[in-house]
């Protein structure tokens, strides 16, 4: 069991329920997690000012706290490093600056610097989002410095509407650009657990997704629970042992000192 995506009270967006890395590891040993990264936010955008968190610190709490978890849960230093393309400069100051085992690449604001939690869906042409979407993503890939691309489902999650059930199933020529540089560049597709809990209520990404991205040489794939609290660490993991076995997938990709290593699902 490995849980490549999880948030700590370090991240600006656990104000409900705080955990500390002892409190995440002791999570983790209770819902049979072998492997956790803690990957807490870091926002690059292009206008306005990061949301950082102190990088330092969260390092410190883990080398305190991993020899108390010996054979019992191994904790990896992660980020989830969103739009690192936005500011090349401030993103590369970052990765050189620090260690780690795994970096997520995640898109979670288009170029406007607006998140998609904060778009005005009923405003907006929504198809035309998505396709700026997907080519931002493709432009995150190419510039890289990433291990794991991040939640592909993301913008899915906000933009439903009482009458309106978003759906990639029209977006197959703009997702493809994007799987084929992820098998190019060697990324990890993430399967993001915040999906199945959302209103989908399925595992994602996508069924069809997931095989395009196997046709075409894809083999790393990776779990994260995307946890913004102790206690949803490692949920949904048995669905989607399944669910990717079911696909032809058997194995799962760990990042340590950011080399790949894989290991049986």
């Amino acid at each position: 069991m490995v849980d490549l995506h999880t948030h700590s009270r370090y991240s600006f967006d656990t104000e409900r329920e705080p955990a500390t890395i002892t409190q995440m590891a002791d999570a983790a040993i209770l819902a049979g997690v072998d492997v956790l990264a803690v990957t807490d936010h870091y926002d690059i955008f292009r206008k306005a000012a990061p949301i950082r968190y102190d990088i330092a610190a969260v390092q410190r709490d883990i080398d305190t706290a991993q020899p108390n978890y010996c054979g019992r849960v191994e904790l990896l230093k992660g980020i989830e490093l969103g739009q690192p393309h936005a500011n090349p400069s401030l993103a590369q100051e970052i990765l050189t600056g620090f260690s780690f085992d795994v970096v997520i690449g995640s898109l979670h604001a288009m170029p406007d610097d607006i998140d998609f939690y904060d778009q005005d869906y009923d405003h907006i042409d929504c198809d035309a989002l998505l396709r700026g979407y997907f080519a931002e993503v493709v432009r995150m890939e190419e510039y890289g410095g990433f291990d794991v691309l991040a939640h592909l489902d993301y913008p899915l999650r906000v933009m439903k509407r009482p009458d309106n059930e978003p759906s990639f199933d029209n977006y197959m020529e703009h997702i493809l650009p994007v799987l084929r540089l992820a098998v190019s560049r060697g990324y990890a597709l993430e399967c993001n657990a915040a999906t199945l809990f959302g209103w989908k209520k399925q595992p994602g990404p996508d069924r069809w997704i997931l095989e395009e991205y196997r046709r075409l040489g894809g083999t790393r794939v990776s779990l994260g629970s995307d946890a913004h609290r102790a206690r949803d660490i490692g949920r949904g993991f048995p669905v989607y042992r399944d669910y990717l076995r079911g696909l032809g997938f058997d194995r799962l990709t760990v990042f340590r000192e950011r080399t790949a290593q894989d290991y049986p699902l």
